[in-house]
């Protein structure tokens, strides 16, 4: 699968917000630009912390949204992301339909959409490499 081509719309979805809720695409366009990051499978607590505060410092001009497949049970992952002070929305994807709307295989994938829905930024990287400057740089695309 290839990755979804900058310049093109960013496809909408729904989905359930481990942090509750239904999560709807379609309530962020227009309002900001968005960093869509397709999360690795193995929580890693540095990147989390980076993520937060990188969130809190960009969130008016900016809507981050995770998606992961994989997690132990949907209450675990409730907690811990609760207990790590995350607030952006972190969508469960576990049929993969998201995954497979934007061409992810296999994450890492950071996207870039601005506020009129069209991707600006599209990149894939191994875990290990999905630091806090490339999120930067998405963010920097989205706005």
């Amino acid at each position: 699968m290839a990755l979804l081509e900058v310049g093109s719309s960013a496809p909408a979805f729904k989905g359930m917000n481990l942090l509750g809720g239904e999560f709807d695409f379609e309530t962020l366009k227009g309002a900001k630009g968005i960093v869509l990051t397709f999360s690795p499978d193995q929580i890693n607590p540095a990147q989390v912390s980076w993520a937060k505060n990188l969130y809190e410092k960009n969130r008016a001009d900016i809507e981050m949204v995770s998606v992961t497949r994989k997690i132990p049970s949907v209450t675990m992952a409730k907690a811990f992301l609760m207990q790590l002070g995350i607030k952006f929305p972190v969508i469960y994807d576990q049929k993969q339909e998201v995954f497979g709307m934007y061409g992810v295989d296999t994450p890492v994938v950071i996207y870039g959409i601005n506020k009129d829905g069209v991707i600006t930024y599209a990149t894939q990287v191994e875990p290990r490499d999905f630091k806090q400057a490339v999120v930067e740089e998405a963010m920097a695309k989205a706005k």
